[in-house]
């Protein structure tokens, strides 16, 4: 059974209003390792628009819609990671290969056609192994639930179990698949 998350009524609006009928995100902050420099760079600009008016807000986010993690690329391909179960699309980021394992700059798309979202609900990085893993809005589900604390301890195990299985990216058994995205050049 698929699993569907309703839209807003404010989204439901903004969808029927919108020229393309939907609402798009494009996560304006890079999901990456709590080490990764871009980490600093994401904090300076929440704070930035923490002091600023929603009228403020705007223009900066209208003059740089998304941060780029400032990590050197230079052997590194643009990936475009999709669900498996669905094909929607979760978003993009670096990496040398499809397993994702060396990721960087991961940014969660999401959408709505004013009825119920699309795509990524939540990007997550395991504490533990520094995994990106995903949740989709279809319930396909592969976030890391061993450190958390909030939930008991057979909830726990019981998401884990379910949740490990297809967490690996680039083999047969993946729940997400990440392929090779040629990025265009706007001139």
């Amino acid at each position: 059974m698929k699993r569907v998350i309703y839209s807003s009524k404010e989204t439901e609006f903004m969808a029927k209003t919108s020229s393309e009928k939907i609402v798009k995100v494009f996560g304006i902050y890079p999901v990456d390792r709590a080490d990764c420099p871009c980490q600093e760079i994401a904090k300076q600009w929440k704070n930035k628009l923490a002091m600023s008016n929603e009228k403020e807000q705007r223009a900066l986010i209208s003059q740089r819609p998304y941060i780029e993690c400032p990590r050197d690329k230079s052997n590194m391909n643009y990936y475009e990671v999709r669900c498996k179960k669905c094909n929607e699309v979760m978003g993009y980021c670096w990496a040398t290969d499809a397993t994702l394992q060396d990721w960087c700059d991961f940014h969660y798309v999401q959408w709505s056609d004013g009825q119920q979202w699309h795509g990524c609900l939540t990007p997550h990085v395991s504490p533990i192994t520094q995994e990106l893993c995903f949740e989709c809005c279809c319930g396909n589900d592969t976030r890391d639930f061993r450190a958390n604390m909030t939930l008991n301890e057979k909830r726990v195990d019981e998401l884990e179990e379910r949740n490990s299985k297809g967490r690996e990216l680039g083999s047969k058994h993946s729940k997400f698949i990440a392929r090779k995205f040629k990025l265009e050049v706007v001139t």
